[in-house]
């Protein structure tokens, strides 16, 4: 194959696993992904930042991601209206092909065969954690961190400064791996320039986002570390084994043991260093390095185990593990390529293809925890829209998939900064002086304003608290996760 071929065939490679990925997903989006296609409608169709339309907030966990798929809407409306799904496909599709480009680079400089990228594609992309979070910003920062790498290994560092922002733009812990690829690359030798571009393109939002969102990092960073876990220990730690694996075994077992696989060749690829330090070697050193620093860095931190937090290590590993055995048998690999393509199709069968994701596309992903399925969110989003017409309403718990549908202002501390700013406080004295000081800093021009009325309330039945009659209740129901419940719409005044 040749160099031009390999640079044209393998980001449309990436582009149609991109798509498929999207399209086995479309109709089962957990609902954070409908947090961010909920920001994103709001500011491609009126430019506002804002999980509903009337209430400005931060809660957008990356930036970049909102963006891009405000992009996508802005792409797709003149042909199918605001259709979220549509434009998520759009994004991840351009996503796939960028990310398969930058393979294309790391692989070339290697001397390997562009199948070896392709692989690390395909076991990447059908990770099953991966797809059960698409829509958030889950191929955004493997496409980010896999443009690190191509960057780094090629000397590049203006190329990686741009890299560099782009992944903190999609989220801000990536600074694990901008940081131990920018020193196990050539790009270190040059690393000011990288550091000054990454600081031109990232900085104006950052600051932007300080003085008009009121604070320079996303609300859910309290949100979340103010969560821990999700009861009875099952913190990120041990989330895996406590909480995913009694429910999920196959999608534990296919993304768990591929990232296994990247912790062995990463330790082989650590020894051979002593008698070769390409760029492609410590390139993917750094890359797998990255992977194991951002799963300790998020243990250290306590926070709940949702699942689109494993991913980047997940990924970071696999991809370390498929390009990492090509390196290691570059003089062998013509031999062994069959054997890692057919590894390869079988995990991704594997991921994208277990019981409960027939028929396809989904109905909800292998990994899933919502407490209702997203076509009874969507019903029921769009029938409370109806119900409570330019009123408030009270979110029941989860919010995204509801607000997205209801297209109205649904609150709770991740739509609402005036809910959200007693647990901002109650974070700042409860951190340590050097976190509690730069939390006050963060949110020194933040104004949430009062609380504002809200007349309606969504609630489940199995609270412990019973909400009255309501006006309306629907009855959910969440695939592999609960049973049978009931969410009920009420006047706040008959609650009391």
């Amino acid at each position: 194959m040749s160099s031009l071929t390999r640079r044209t065939v393998l980001p449309l490679f990436g582009a149609v696993v991109g798509a498929f990925a999207a399209w086995v997903a479309s109709r089962g989006l957990i609902d954070d992904t409908y947090i961010t296609l909920a920001y994103a409608r709001n500011l491609a169709e009126h430019g506002h930042w804002g999980m509903t339309p009337g209430i400005q907030s931060n809660a957008a966990t990356s930036p970049l991601n909102v963006a891009l798929l405000a992009l996508g809407f802005l792409v797709v409306g003149p042909f199918a209206g605001a259709d979220g799904e549509l434009a998520l496909g759009v994004v991840t599709t351009v996503l796939g092909a960028v990310a398969a480009a930058c393979a294309g680079v790391v692989v070339r400089r290697a001397g390997l065969s562009a199948w070896w990228a392709a692989a690390g594609l395909v076991v990447v992309l059908a990770n099953p954690f991966l797809l059960s979070a698409l829509g958030l910003e889950v191929v955004l920062v493997f496409t980010a961190v896999t443009a690190l790498l191509a960057a780094g290994v090629a000397g590049r560092p203006a190329l990686y400064g741009v890299a560099a922002a782009g992944a903190l733009l999609a989220r801000l812990d990536t600074i694990v791996f901008v940081g131990v690829l920018a020193l196990l690359t050539p790009v270190v030798r040059r690393l000011h320039v990288a550091v000054l571009v990454c600081c031109a393109v990232a900085l104006p939002w950052f600051v932007t986002s300080w003085f008009w969102l009121g604070s320079a990092i996303p609300d859910t960073f309290v949100i979340k570390t103010n969560q821990k876990n999700f009861g009875e220990g099952r913190t990120y730690l041990r989330g895996l084994w406590t909480h995913y694996w009694p429910n999920t075994p196959l999608a534990v077992a296919v993304s768990v043991a591929a990232a296994a696989v990247g912790l062995l060749v990463l330790l082989v690829l650590v020894l051979s260093l002593v008698r070769s330090r390409d760029a492609v070697r410590t390139g993917l050193v750094g890359l797998g390095l990255g992977g194991v620093g951002y799963f300790a860095v998020y243990s250290v931190l306590g926070v709940p185990p949702y699942q689109w937090y494993y991913v980047p290590a997940m990924a970071a590993l696999s991809f370390t593990a498929v390009l990492g055995l090509g390196l290691l048998l570059r003089d062998r690999a013509r031999r062994v390529l069959p054997l890692v393509l057919s590894v390869a199709a079988v995990g991704g069968l594997a991921a994208t293809v277990p019981a409960a994701a027939w028929p396809l596309p989904w109905a909800y992903p292998p990994v899933f925890g919502n407490f209702a399925t997203p076509a009874q969110y969507r019903q029921i989003g769009a029938e409370v829209g109806e119900l409570v017409g330019g009123q408030r309403v009270t979110a029941p718990g989860e919010i995204g998939t509801l607000a997205y549908a209801c297209d109205c202002d649904i609150v709770d501390q991740f739509s609402d900064p005036a809910v959200l700013q007693p647990l901002i406080e109650a974070r700042t004295a409860d951190a340590g002086p050097v976190l509690g000081r730069l939390l006050e800093w963060n949110y020194t021009h933040r104004d949430p304003g009062p609380a504002q009325p809200t007349p309606w309330v969504l609630r489940w039945r199995s609270a412990a608290i019973a909400p009255p009659e309501g006006v309306r209740d629907w009855t959910t129901t969440a695939g592999t996760w609960r049973s049978t419940d009931e969410l009920v719409l009420f006047r706040a005044e008959d609650g009391r």
